[in-house]
């Protein structure tokens, strides 16, 4: 949780972040705070905000200049496996032919002819 504060509170890791020439009454610090809104002691992280305001009097918008985040460590490099010379692979020898179980018998068996299609006149109009 954070809390705004006045500037003059702001930890000494912020000071290269206020912008310069900015009146300190834009200026505020949020830092982390306790349960109890106490800042909490060691932590030199927070935001700097600055109130901007807007061309023709319309308003101000607030920017946030975050300090103390560390980004996060970069995943040490591993140096790449050498490159291991491959023993040349045996020469891969043929199965042999596959034998069947039983010999293949040829059955051939003979149909009756196919039955001719009857004349059916009643489909057909001859008019």
């Amino acid at each position: 949780m954070y809390m705004e504060f006045d500037i003059v509170h702001a930890p000494a890791q912020a000071e290269h972040l206020i912008p310069a020439g900015a009146p300190a009454d834009t200026l505020d610090v949020l830092l982390p705070v306790d349960a109890k809104g106490r800042p909490i002691a060691g932590l030199g992280r927070g935001f700097i905000k600055q109130d901007v305001s807007w061309p023709n009097s319309k308003g101000t918008r607030e920017v946030y200049y975050p300090f103390g985040f560390d980004p996060p460590k970069p995943a040490p490099v591993v140096p790449a496996a050498p490159v291991v010379p491959v023993a040349p692979v045996a020469p891969v020898v043929p199965a042999a032919p596959a034998v069947p179980a039983a010999p293949v018998q040829r059955i051939v068996a003979a149909s009756k002819p196919a039955a001719e299609p009857s004349s059916d006149d009643e489909d057909e109009d001859d008019d």
